[in-house]
């Protein structure tokens, strides 16, 4: 049981830690570019709204958190390009330091050791931290789909107008293929595989 509860609560509380990090970056680059933190429309610094229930639904099942995304009014090409590409690398910064943690040790945490550590608290920090790793390729490998509020849309709409368009026509269809992704399990599998064959 105990077991249960902290890979449940580390899957979560990492989740939660990503999805906040992930909005708040592109918050930051948003507001470089606008040179101004009054340029919002409403409090986007509350972090606690970008936790999405759902995301943290599917962070349990499939390891593929999405969050609630501010909605930016922009009409500058290179904003939104730097908005994306904010997000992917944020999301690519977490994998590697959670990779290199995990490979090289930092603070008691290394590899796989929570299998054969014999106190339990003692496997929390481990847990957590390949649980950062897999949800951030996860939500990583979510943001490459061209989805509107996603980084890709957000990259569409800062190189190609007339592509963004062409992306809202088929963002249904995007959408269903997203969800049979996640229903088939492919991004957790891969994130997996990547994870181990890193270590």
């Amino acid at each position: 049981m105990k077991e249960i509860l902290i890979e449940t609560g580390s899957c979560l509380v990492a989740a939660m830690l990503l999805m906040i990090w992930h909005e708040v970056i592109r918050l930051i680059v948003y507001a470089c570019c606008q040179r101004s933190v009054h340029c919002f429309r409403s409090t986007p610094w509350k972090v606690w709204r970008y936790i999405d229930p759902i995301g943290l639904i599917l962070s349990l099942t499939s390891c593929v958190p999405i969050s609630k995304p501010y909605f930016y009014r922009v009409r500058d090409p290179i904003t939104n390009r730097r908005l994306g590409v904010a997000g992917l690398v944020s999301l690519l910064m977490v994998f590697a330091g959670s990779i290199l943690v995990l490979r090289f040790g930092y603070g008691g945490v290394k590899g796989l050791d929570h299998l054969v550590i014999h106190h339990w608290w003692q496997s929390i920090a481990p847990i957590f931290v390949q649980y950062l790793a897999m949800l951030s390729f996860g939500m990583f490998v979510a943001n490459l789909f061209p989805v509107s509020t996603f980084d890709m849309g957000l990259l569409i709409a800062g190189t190609s107008p007339t592509g963004y368009l062409g992306m809202l026509k088929v963002d249904g269809t995007v959408k269903l293929i997203f969800v049979l992704v996640l229903l088939l399990d492919l991004i957790h599998y891969g994130a997996s595989r990547l994870i181990l064959l890193l270590l």
